[in-house]
C-alpha cells in the first residue's frame, strides 16, 4: 500500500507546474496587492520605518476584512479567536480544529463567489469581443490591421469600423477612463450611440458633437472619453478628428519620417461650456503608396515594465520606422511582441488598442 502522505501530496500537486507558480508570485500577488492597496491611506513619513510598517500591516488587514461581507467578517474573526485560544491552551485543541473548519468554510464561500463571477466575466469578455469588428484586411486602397487587448477580462478601449449613411467607412479608436466592467459597459454605450448616429450622419465633426450630447447624459462624473475618428471616403480620402485622444502618427515613405497629427479637440465628459464644439478640428490626410497611419490608445505608450519604465512614443516611432516596409499585419505582430517583451513579468496596467492604415496603391 502506498504512503497516504504521498497520495495526498500527489493529489494536490498533480497538475502543478512552474508557470502556475510563476503566475501566482509575479502576476496574481501583484494584482491582489493592487486591489487591497486602493483602500490603504498613504503612510505618514514623519513616523519611523518600523511604525509605518506596523500601520501598513494593520491597514492591509482592515482592507482585507472590509472586502468581506459582514457575516463572513464575523466568521473570520471568530475563527481567528478560536485559533488563538486553541494555540495558547494545549488542552483545547478542539478550538484549533473548529477554527480550521470555519476558515475552510469561509474559503469555500469566497471561492464559489469568485468562480461564479469569473464565469460571468468570461461571458462578458466573449460578448465584448463579438462586438469588436471582425478583421477587415482592406478598405479600398488601404490595408488594415488592428490589435485589441483588454487589461482585464473586459476593457474600456473602444475600437470599431462603421459604414455611414453615405457608404463611407469610419474607424473609431477611443479610451474610456478606468478599466474593467464599469468602463466596458460604457464602451457598449459608446458603440450603440455611434452605430445609431452613423445611420443619418456622415460628417465626422457633426457626428462627434451629436454623440457628445447623447453620451454625456447620465455619465458619472469620474468617467470621460477620448476619441479618434478616421473617415475613409468612397473616393479614398481620409479625414481625422481628435477629441482629446493621443495624436495619430503618420509615416511618409518619401521622407522616411514619422510625425504626429496634432489637431485640436478635448475629451468628452468634461463640463467644457461649449469649448468642445469650438476646438474640434477636422484634418485632411493624404497617404501615398507605402505611407501609413498609426492610431492607438494610451495603453500602448504608457505600457510599463517591472522597473516602472514606459514604452513611450519614441519607442513606438522607432519600431514603426524600422518596419515601415512590412505589411500592416506583420507590423501589428511585431509591435505586439515588442510590447510583450518590454513588459516582461509586469502586469498589463491598461487596455491596449492600435490600428494601422497603410496605402497599398491597389484598389480592391
Amino acid at each position: 500500500m502506498s504512503n497516504p502522505i504521498k497520495r495526498i501530496f500527489d493529489l494536490y500537486t498533480s497538475d502543478l507546474n512552474y508557470q502556475e507558480i510563476e503566475k501566482l508570485i509575479k502576476k496574481e500577488a501583484g494584482e491582489v496587492y493592487e486591489f487591497f492597496s486602493q483602500d490603504i491611506p498613504k503612510p505618514d513619513q514623519s513616523r519611523n520605518k518600523f511604525i509605518r510598517s506596523l500601520i501598513f500591516i494593520r491597514s492591509l488587514f482592515n482592507a482585507f476584512l472590509m472586502k468581506l461581507t459582514p457575516a463572513r467578517r464575523i466568521v473570520y474573526l471568530v475563527s481567528i479567536l478560536f485559533f488563538v485560544l486553541g494555540y495558547t491552551n494545549q488542552n483545547n485543541l478542539g478550538y484549533v480544529l473548529f477554527a480550521f473548519i470555519m476558515l475552510n468554510l469561509l474559503l469555500a464561500f469566497e471561492l464559489a463567489d469568485k468562480l461564479s463571477a469569473k464565469g460571468e466575466l468570461d461571458v462578458a469578455r466573449k460578448i465584448q469581443f463579438e462586438l469588436i469588428p471582425k478583421v477587415v484586411n482592406r478598405i479600398g486602397k488601404y490595408e488594415i490591421a488592428a490589435l485589441y487587448e483588454p487589461a482585464r477580462e473586459v476593457g474600456g478601449d473602444y475600437f470599431d469600423i462603421v459604414q455611414d449613411c453615405k457608404k463611407n467607412n469610419i474607424i473609431f479608436v477611443g479610451d474610456i477612463s478606468g478599466k474593467g466592467m464599469g468602463a466596458a459597459l460604457y464602451m457598449v454605450k459608446v458603440q450603440t450611440i455611434i452605430h445609431l448616429l452613423t445611420e443619418t450622419i456622415s460628417d465626422i465633426k457633426e457626428l462627434n458633437i451629436t454623440f457628445k450630447k447623447y453620451f454625456e447624459k447620465n455619465l458619472k462624473r469620474e468617467y470621460f472619453l477620448t476619441l479618434l475618428t478616421a473617415r475613409i471616403t468612397k473616393e479614398g480620402k481620409i479625414q481625422l478628428l481628435r477629441a482629446g485622444h493621443n495624436p495619430a502618427m503618420i509615416y511618409k515613405k518619401s521622407t522616411n519620417e514619422i510625425s504626429e497629427i496634432t489637431s485640436t479637440g478635448i475629451a468628452i465628459g468634461f463640463n467644457d461650456k461649449g469649448i468642445f464644439e469650438k476646438t474640434l478640428e477636422v484634418v485632411d490626410v493624404e497617404l501615398e503608396e507605402g505611407d501609413f497611419l498609426f492610431l492607438y490608445t494610451d495603453g500602448i505608450n504608457e505600457a510599463m515594465n517591472i522597473h516602472r519604465q514606459m514604452f513611450g512614443e519614441k519607442r513606438i516611432k522607432e519600431i514603426l520606422k524600422r518596419n515601415a516596409h512590412k505589411k500592416p499585419e506583420e507590423l501589428k505582430l511585431i509591435m505586439q511582441n515588442m510590447l510583450i517583451n518590454f513588459r516582461g513579468t509586469a502586469i498589463q496596467n491598461d487596455d491596449q488598442t492600435f490600428v494601422i492604415i497603410k496605402a497599398s496603391g491597389q484598389v480592391v
